[in-house]
């Protein structure tokens, strides 16, 4: 209730403010409109239906603005981390409070001039539409099998060799797990896409954890970022690897060598940091949580002495009808994505009617919202957040830092952390990719570092990535100890995407493409 109240708070706090800034607004825009007016009056003679349309400047574009939308976004990130405010509900408030922050008139296409808060509107939807399509095409196929008892069976089939090894060599257990989660979680992002892969990854990692008493949150933290880390090794892996391939023409090729050397240095990082923290989180469980025992000198978990996995194999469920449907489809959607990349879309489309179309007529309405409200309501506000963000003062220093720096690589670099951080990886790729571009900066590094910096910062906050959302949507669907919340991430994803943002910087700085 505390969070809530810091949110209405500051709603009513803006709106009370909100007429003073509305009247600078409105005589700001009235000037700069008859100003325009003036000028379009002397061209339209000329050439009046090419000529592309000027924006008008709002009060978004001066500092107190900025500084007022960097308020509203700490109030909702504030509430998010210390009172547990749900992901979408803070999201979809400072979004419409960005939107009324609004003013002025912006293209909504080269020669078409609405009010910003309608253009904002119309661009955050034209790049969410899109992201909805492919992210249900993913999602249906992948709660079908898990509701088969698919991820089960291979969670209970890793878990047996897990726990052989277990037997032999208590101590490997640990590390093995680590390393074979995070590398699984990073290969599957690299071959299909990280949200496909987060999809994937969370049931299996969660029951694995909950198999051997192993805390679950660190893993999980950590699969968001090699997710994100394979997902930036392929051309195909994530939405903003496909923004800037077509902007700088990059090929398959130019990923795999010049960029997955240094994500696999990182994957490694990584691994080591994740297996560390767990480490220490269980040193620091009671005997009993740790459900462990001594025979001969040895120390085994309870689950393995308890259990025989061969058992849990051969007596487990699986609903092998909905399994090959969910298989099946999930396959064929990936491979036509890949080899169809322009009829994506279409796919997509065929792909959502076919997986609901095959599904048993008392589960069909269920599993068309397999995603669930909250994911395409956090989608939604976060798309419109990224663009109100690119139309203000916040978006007009980013760029400038770009170009009076003449597009250092680390400038790039930092502006991508930023700007992900502060709206969302795949709007923030679209929008700044052309604009780097027409800057100057047309080599391979200048893509690599706003690549890096955008994966740096889809890595700091569960809100700056849409696999990060699938997560915490994902997570909370088992025991409240497994959930990752945006509190629960926080530490982890700010630390380490900040060595991933140095890292970054200096590697492209010191090896040119």
């Amino acid at each position: 209730m505390t969070g809530c109240r810091i949110i209405a708070i500051t709603v009513v706090s803006f709106f009370l403010l909100l007429p003073m800034f509305a009247t600078a607004a409105a005589l700001t825009t009235r000037e700069q409109g008859i100003a325009v007016g003036d000028q379009q009056v002397e061209t339209v003679t000329t050439n009046a239906i090419f000529e592309p349309v000027q924006p008008t400047r709002g009060f978004q574009h001066t500092v107190a603005g900025g500084a007022l939308m960097l308020c509203i976004l700490g109030a909702a990130f504030f509430a998010m981390t210390r009172y547990n405010v749900p992901l979408p509900l803070a999201m979809s408030v400072v979004a419409c409070l960005f939107l009324a922050l609004q003013f002025g008139e912006s293209p909504i296409n080269p020669v078409k001039l609405r009010p910003s808060s309608e253009a904002a509107l119309v661009h955050g939807f034209k790049h969410y539409a899109p992201i909805a399509i492919l992210f249900t095409a993913v999602a249906i196929p992948a709660h079908m099998i898990e509701r088969s008892n698919g991820f089960r069976w291979i969670a209970a089939f890793l878990a047996l060799r897990l726990a052989r090894l277990r037997i032999r060599n208590p101590r490997l257990t640990m590390p093995v797990l680590v390393f074979m989660m995070l590398v699984f979680t990073y290969v599957s992002a690299a071959l299909l896409h990280n949200v496909t892969s987060i999809l994937i990854m969370t049931p299996i990692i969660i029951r694995l954890c909950d198999s051997f008493k192993i805390p679950s949150r660190w893993l999980l933290c950590g699969a968001l970022i090699a997710s994100n880390l394979g997902g930036f090794s392929t051309k195909w892996g994530d939405t903003p690897n496909i923004v800037e391939a077509g902007v700088w023409k990059l090929s398959a090729v130019d990923f795999f060598v010049e960029v997955l050397p240094a994500n696999l240095l990182v994957l490694t990082v990584l691994c080591l940091v994740v297996l560390r923290l767990t480490q220490r989180q269980v040193a620091r469980m009671p005997a009993k949580e740790r459900g462990s025992v001594t025979v001969n000198g040895q120390t085994f978990s309870d689950a393995i002495v308890a259990a025989d996995w061969r058992k849990v194999l051969r007596d487990l469920t699986v609903d092998r009808y909905l399994l090959v449907v969910g298989v099946g489809v999930l396959t064929g959607f990936i491979l036509l994505h890949v080899l169809f990349d322009d009829q994506k879309f279409v796919i997509g489309a065929l792909a959502i009617v076919l997986a609901v179309a095959l599904e048993r007529s008392e589960h069909r309405f269920a599993t068309l919202k397999s995603l669930g409200f909250d994911v395409y309501l956090a989608f939604a506000a976060i798309f419109v957040l990224a663009e109100c963000v690119g139309n203000s003062w916040i978006g007009d220093e980013l760029q400038g830092l770009i170009e009076t720096t003449k597009g250092e690589t680390w400038a790039i670099c930092l502006t991508g952390y930023l700007g992900t951080t502060f709206t969302e990886a795949a709007s923030w790729a679209t929008l700044a990719s052309g604009k780097i571009y027409d800057s100057g900066a047309i080599s391979h590094s200048a893509a690599w570092a706003l690549g890096g910096g955008i994966c740096a910062g889809s890595s700091s906050l569960v809100t700056a990535a849409s696999a990060g959302v699938i997560l915490a949507e994902e997570s909370s669907r088992f025991k409240e100890a497994h959930a990752i919340t945006f509190r629960s991430y926080l530490p982890f994803g700010i630390g380490f995407s900040l060595f991933m943002l140095v890292f970054y910087s200096v590697y492209f700085s010191v090896f040119h493409y």
